[in-house]
């Protein structure tokens, strides 16, 4: 969606209405855009100029060249199959004109709303010249593409407190923020962190983890689809709402064990504490047989 914002309101030439198809572009789309001006003065205008200053020219001109020095503050689009300035011959009085024009999106451009100016210049029919400036406003967004999986591999156990994470990744063009991801109750399992998390922020490109803790039943199945929603906004806040889910594998004890998934508990620990009880204790009753011993030898000496 285009918006005007009018800077010159006593012009005697308006810009009635801009249409762009479509309402909003992603980075490296081909979008057309239609300025519709009018001529509400009583006389006919000529050498009409209209013109997309897709780079802003600042500063003083120069003296040798008259040329204004570009400050390289660039907008991220560019003519595509024609040219940023249109021209017309001659527009009578209380007349409409459209001007078209095709413009491309730079393929790495931020999300965002952007003004480009548009200057327009004419002369009256005594040649006299005028001119105006107006801003037009481009949205450029595209639509989010988010994904969510098990952030690693985790052996989720039965009859136990499990903890695993789960990876929100940002595949799309647009930043994505104020995210929530929320948990749903599904049988078999009980939350012990809380279900509802805020991520906060992920970039394009960029990825977050998430958290939960969870007590698994002993009859939970042996598969859970885990359902998540997402909520969020867009660059242009505009909100979201997503369903995902990430599949957990779970099992009981003995089955992890048998895969092993689990270490199986070592008996040569137990083996070796037994003989070490064993081998104190015989000590001790060896110990006490050599004092009983010595006792008897000095009573009868």
């Amino acid at each position: 969606m285009l918006l005007i914002a009018n800077i010159f309101l006593c012009s005697a030439v308006t810009i009635k209405n801009v249409d762009s198809t479509p309402d909003e572009v992603a980075p490296g789309e081909v979008f057309d855009v239609s300025i519709e001006i009018e001529n509400t003065n009583r006389f006919d205008i000529e050498n009409i100029n209209v013109k997309l200053i897709l780079t802003e020219e600042k500063g003083e001109a120069n003296p040798l060249t008259g040329i204004a020095e570009i400050t390289g503050t660039n907008l991220p689009f560019a003519p595509y199959q024609s040219s940023s300035k249109k021209f017309l011959d001659e527009l009578e009085s209380e007349k409409k004109e459209d001007f078209k024009f095709k413009l491309i999106v730079l393929p790495d451009t931020q999300s965002d709303i952007y003004k480009v100016p548009v200057e327009i210049t004419y002369e009256d029919e005594e040649g006299k010249e005028y001119s105006k400036k107006d801003l037009v406003s481009v949205i450029v967004n595209s639509a989010p593409e988010l994904k969510v999986s098990l952030a690693e591999s985790v052996v989720l156990i039965k009859g136990k407190e499990n903890t695993f994470s789960v990876k929100l990744v940002n595949s799309g063009l647009a930043d994505v923020k104020f995210v929530y991801m929320n948990a749903e109750e599904v049988s078999g399992i009980r939350y012990v962190s809380e279900k509802e998390q805020y991520i906060s922020d992920v970039d394009s490109d960029d990825f977050d983890n998430v958290e939960f803790t969870i007590y698994i039943e002993e009859g939970a199945s042996n598969s859970i689809r885990l359902p998540l929603n997402l909520e969020f906004r867009d660059a242009t806040n505009k909100e979201f709402t997503q369903s995902k889910s990430v599949v957990l594998k779970v099992y009981n004890l003995e089955e992890a064990r048998e895969l092993g998934l689990v270490a199986k508990p070592s008996y040569k620990y137990y083996i070796v504490a037994g003989v070490v009880v064993v081998f104190y204790f015989g000590y001790r009753i060896n110990k006490k047989r050599k004092l009983k011993k010595l006792r008897e030898n000095r009573k009868w000496h």
